[in-house]
C-alpha cells in the first residue's frame, strides 16, 4: 500500500512521490537542470542542505 502523496510530472514525464526532497527526486529522475512544475508540493527536509541563519532569541520584557 502507498501511503505517500504523489503526483505525475511533466518534465520526467512519471508519477513522483512528494514526500522526498526536491533534490532527491531530480536526482532519480535525472532532471536537475530543469525547473520543476512540482517544487513547491515537496515535503520532505533536505538535511543536506546548509542551515540557516540562526534563530534570535525572543527579547526579554521589561518589568515596569
Amino acid at each position: 500500500m502507498l501511503d505517500s502523496p504523489f503526483e505525475y510530472c511533466v518534465v520526467c514525464r512519471d508519477y513522483v512521490l512528494l514526500d522526498q526532497t526536491q533534490r532527491e527526486c531530480a536526482r532519480e529522475h535525472a532532471c536537475s537542470r530543469r525547473e520543476c512544475p512540482l517544487h513547491r508540493f515537496f515535503t520532505g527536509i533536505d538535511f543536506a542542505a546548509p542551515p540557516g541563519p540562526p534563530a534570535k532569541p525572543p527579547r526579554a520584557q521589561r518589568k515596569g
